[in-house]
Order: C-alpha cells, then structure tokens, then sequence
C-alpha cells in the first residue's frame, strides 16, 4: 500500500468516526418541519424588481408592501429566530413618504434611478447601519450602535430600498452556524432541527423563510453561500474589490480583502443582478451586467467533489443535481466537461495560507473588542460551566490561528497561485464551474465542529478570486434544500447570474419551507 493510499483510508475512518459522532449529536435535536406559519399575503410571493415596478405604477402601495413583510416578521421571528434589532415604525413612515412621492409625481416619471422604491430590506449584523446595533454578534459589543452608514447600506437606501431587520451572525461572523452568546441560536426555515448557516445565517432564513425579500450578506468563506445553500436561496459572491466593503465589523485587513466580498441574497434570482448593480456603485460599469449572454455558447465544466477522503462525502442528490444541470445546458447545445483539480483537496490550507496576516489583530483580541484580548484556555473551562461569554466554536478559531501557523505558507500559496492561473486559463472569458457549495444538506446544531473541514467547499474559492452564484435546486429525499457553486472568472459576475435565472426557470428555484394559503 501507497503512503497516499494509506493517508486516504485513515482520511476515510476518521471521517466516519466524526460523522458518526455527529449523527449521535443529532439525536438531541428530534426533527421539526413545516412549523412555520402559513404564507397568506401574495404580495411575499413577488420578487423585488415586480414590487418596485408595481409600488412605482402605483398598482400597490410602498406601506402595503412594508405591513405585509413587517407581519410576516413578526409572525416567523419567534420561530426562527434570525431578527436582533427591527426598523419596523421608521420603515412604514419611508413606506408612506414613498407613497406620497408617487402620488405627486409628473405624469411619466420613471423613478428610473430608484430601481428598489418602496421595497423593503434586510442585513446582516456585521455590516454598519447608522444608529442600529453593531455587535458581530460579540458579547463584548453589546449594546454597540454604528454612527453612519457603510457604503453599501447607502447605496441600497438611495436606490429606494427601506431597510426593515438586522439580523443575526455567528460571533465575529466566522463560523458556519449563526449561533453566539448576545441573541442565541437561528433556525432554519426548513427545519428546525438543522442549522440555518453562517455567517448570513439569520440573513438567508429570513428571506427564506418570506420575511424579507432580498437582503445584503458577505462571504469571506462562504457566508453567503452555505446559508443560501442550507436555505434555498440565491446569493452571490461577487468578484473582489467591486463592492465596497466600508462599514464592516471587524474590518478586513489589506490582505484579506482579497478574499472578502459584499453581495445580495434573495428567493428570486430576477433580483441579483439589478440588486448588484445597486451596491457595486460607480464600480458598476466594470461588470458590463447589461451585456448580453447566449448561454448556448458558454463552456460547463463540472467537478463531483474536493476530493478529499477527509471530507464527508458528497450527498448523492447534490451528485445527482450537477449532472441534472450539465445535461440541461448539454441538451441545449452548450460544451460540457468533467474537470479534476488535484489541489482542491487542499482548499482549507490555502485558505488558512491566504488568510495568516500578522498586521491583522488576532482573534483572541477581536474577542475582547480589541480592548486587550482574552485567554482561550480560561474561556474553554468557564464555557464548561455555562460562564463563558463566547462560543466554543469562537475560541476554536483561536485554536485554528495556531494550528495555521503549522501550515507550510510558501508551499500552499505557490500551490494556490498556481490553481488561479490554470483555473483562470481553463474559464477564460465564457467558462462556467459548476462545484458542489457543501458535500451534505444542513446539519444538525451542534455539529458544526465535526464537520468543520466541510467548509473547504466554499473557502477555497474566496482564495482564487472567482465571482459565484449559489443556486438552489430544490429539495432532497428529508426535505432540505439542496444546490450548487455556478463559478466564472472575475468581473464576470453576469455570467454565473445569467445561468442562475436560467435554472431558476428550468428547475423551479427556491422552494417555500410552509404552506402557501394565499
């Protein structure tokens, strides 16, 4: 036997070990669908775009829209759990000025610079909202209130949008469950029993779950796509550097802005791009988003896993979901290649490469709002006791820190530049990835830390500057959604969103977690 083989079958029994450590974990946490209230106002059922297209020809009112999703809110919250702080009295006051602005409005007036008038919508903790709270979900920024708007925030609110909810993130907004210590555990829409994702974790069950319709959401790791994933919604990673990432907490240093991106989330892939060229501001025009895309011409390639034994294995329905896709495009007429990148498997390394920044803060002091920093070893104990204000997982990311250190910076970043040329050179300006966004459905709480290497499925593409739609597919054989990583090279984010409408219309997109009664 091979060292490789050998490596791969102790990958391999470790993994089923740890899963079936995970399963056992799951037990505690019996089943629960369907247990969210019915949607009954047909109004949470239209995109964004068709809101603001009707609030404008005034077949429905912006305080219509804004009463329909505050109700919905504040029918799903004590259920789901993904709002910390609402705007609901000071949006319906926007919503009546809205209102107004359209009844005296010139006979032909388009509101053309306002393409989200009257619409309402969500965000996460971590991204700056003046006078809201902005706490990452750290106990030691409590009570936190932001003093102006980030950047992106800005443009949203001059394209006409009213923002409604903040919602929750996993503490310091680096972990793939959105659970900390200041407002507790969000579910997902689907399930109670599962995670709801992270960072944007209370960002996609919310949307998903019809309480908000598109909402702004950003992806060092995967923050935007695994919630989405978990939730069945769309979201985008955009390319790098487009959207500015202003009014973030904590702030990225110079080096790991390359791997962080602000995008939209939402049910209906008709509102990405519109949303995107909203918040990419003067940096718009670099994305060419009303440029025509035949889809007929664009080269699929497609990949079934990482390929790493460590990792559990892919979910046959998420198998099943790239092939069902690759044979749609194939049938109308699109090239279509199985690819193998032996590098993938080491995604975690070189995320872990690219993130090591010794001018960053360490995580121990953004634990302790930079006001010296906490000892991780106390905190374990007291959290055994119930007397930590930090999660387990957090502290674990001061672990990781370490263990980062161990990892051979020169060899991965060498590996992971080299990964950018050939991948870039493989998509060129028409290539399309299609690459599972997670080998598994949503998994149960507390189980996040057994499958932590699972993330290497999203992680690794912050590392080689991509753009990415996550699409949602429908639901597997438990009743959880599934779906895929449409990847293109950068600045061609139109690409992977133009492909996203295409499923959404051949496959259905996102699927209600309730029933609908209206």
């Amino acid at each position: 036997m091979s060292v490789n083989s050998g490596k791969r079958l102790i990958g391999r029994f470790l993994r089923i070990i740890l899963d079936t450590i995970a399963a056992l974990i799951g037990y505690r946490y019996p089943t629960q669908r369907r247990y969210l209230p019915p949607i009954d106002n047909r109004i949470l059922l239209e995109s964004a775009t068709d809101i603001a297209a009707q609030i404008k020809s005034r077949k429905i009112t912006s305080e219509e829209v804004v009463r329909a999703y505050i109700d919905r809110c504040r029918s799903v919250q004590p259920h789901i759990n993904a709002i910390i702080q609402d705007n609901y009295d000071e949006a319906l006051k926007e919503a009546k000025q809205v209102d107004r602005r359209v009844r005296e409005a010139a006979v032909g007036q388009s509101f053309e610079s306002q393409p989200f008038l009257g619409v309402p919508f969500s965000c996460k903790d971590s991204i700056a909202i003046k006078d809201f709270l902005w706490t990452s979900g750290l106990y030691t920024r409590k009570g936190i209130t932001a003093d102006a708007d980030s950047h992106v925030i800005a443009l949203m609110r001059k394209s006409g949008a009213i923002f409604i909810a903040l919602t929750n993130i996993p503490e310091l907004g680096m972990w793939w469950d959105s659970y900390n210590k200041l407002y507790g555990r969000t579910y997902n829409p689907y399930d109670k029993s599962r995670i709801s994702g992270g960072s944007s974790g209370g960002e996609a069950a919310l949307i998903s779950a019809a309480g908000s319709v598109f909402g702004v959401g950003a992806d060092i790791g995967g923050s935007i796509r695994m919630p989405c994933f978990f939730c069945g919604i769309f979201g985008h990673k955009t390319t790098p550097g487009v959207v500015s990432t202003d009014g973030m907490y904590p702030d990225a240093s110079p080096k790991r802005q390359t791997l962080l991106s602000i995008g939209p989330m939402c049910r209906y892939a008709c509102d990405l791009k519109p949303m995107l060229r909203v918040m990419a501001g003067d940096n718009a025009a670099k994305l060419e988003l009303d440029k025509a895309v035949d889809l007929n011409k664009l080269k699929f390639y497609y990949m079934e896993s990482d390929g790493n034994s460590f990792h559990t294995p892919i979910q046959p329905e998420i198998r099943d979901a790239i092939h069902k896709v690759i044979g749609h495009f194939t049938k109308k007429g699109s090239f279509s290649k199985k690819v193998y990148f032996k590098q993938f498997k080491y995604g975690l390394e070189m995320w872990l490469t690219a993130m090591k920044d010794p001018s960053a803060p360490k995580t121990a002091r953004h634990l302790a709002n930079l006001n010296g920093e906490i000892n991780p070893l106390v905190e374990f104990f007291k959290s055994l006791i119930g007397l930590s204000n930090h999660t387990v997982c957090a502290l674990t990311l001061c672990v990781s820190e370490l263990i980062a250190k161990g990892v051979n910076k020169s060899r991965f970043e060498e590996m992971r530049q080299n990964l950018i040329r050939e991948l870039h050179s493989l998509l060129g300006k028409d290539g399309i990835l299609i690459f599972p966004a997670h080998p598994e459905e949503a998994v149960k709480h507390n189980s996040t830390l057994l499958k932590v290497w699972n993330v290497s499925y999203t992680q690794l593409f912050n590392t080689l500057n991509v753009a990415i739609t996550s699409v949602p597919l429908g639901l597997s054989r438990s009743g959880l959604p599934i779906g895929l990583q449409i990847i293109s090279s950068p600045l061609n984010d139109r690409l992977t969103i133009a492909v996203a409408e295409e499923l959404e219309r051949a496959f259905g997109g996102w699927v209600s977690p309730t029933d609908i009664t209206c």
